[in-house]
């Protein structure tokens, strides 16, 4: 009677196998949707950066140009019926629908001595697909005007994104 020995595998074993190998290549393709999720998270981090500092800096120009007269400036108020973010929540607190045309109202109201327009030249899916919220707050006789900006995909997470926020100071002329 002759005895083989053969060296294979047991069912047993290869069953293990290939179970530890579902197991990490269902690790690795989780890892996938995560790293999405954070690339286009960080993509519209970047394009609201881009639209605040657009946005932003025309202001600053606007109120920060040296022909304005202080009694031009000292009467000059921000929003009219609510006061800051509150403007974008309707009565029970949800975000309203219209928060682009609210900003463009405020930029409008505010850069109305020099006549910059909003910025709307974005290439493809970079901003053109974010609401903006605009608040600029100014007190009668202070010197200094608040703005703050914040841009989302959606209205429902407006409030929820970063907050890009910069003091300007008069520097026209005081005296009249």
């Amino acid at each position: 009677m002759i005895k083989r020995f053969s060296r294979a595998f047991t069912l047993m074993e290869i069953n293990l196998a290939i179970s530890i190998m579902a197991l990490g290549v269902l690790s690795v393709i989780s890892l996938f949707a995560f790293g999405y999720r954070e690339s286009a998270q960080s993509n519209e981090d970047v394009a609201s950066a881009a639209y605040a500092d657009a946005v932003i800096s025309q202001l600053v120009m606007a109120i920060s140009q040296t022909n304005l007269q202080w009694s031009t400036f000292k009467n000059h108020k921000g929003q009219t019926s609510e006061s800051g973010w509150e403007a974008y929540l309707e009565s029970d607190g949800r975000i309203k629908r219209n928060i682009d045309s609210i900003a463009k109202q405020e930029f409008a109201r505010w850069t109305s001595q020099l006549q910059p327009s909003w910025p709307n030249s974005w290439p493809a899916g970079v901003a053109g697909d974010l609401k903006a919220a605009l608040v600029v707050q100014h007190d009668d006789e202070s010197a200094i005007v608040r703005i703050g900006f914040r841009a989302a995909k959606t209205e429902q997470t407006l409030l929820s994104q970063p907050l890009y926020y910069t003091e300007v100071r008069f520097q026209g002329d005081p005296e009249k």
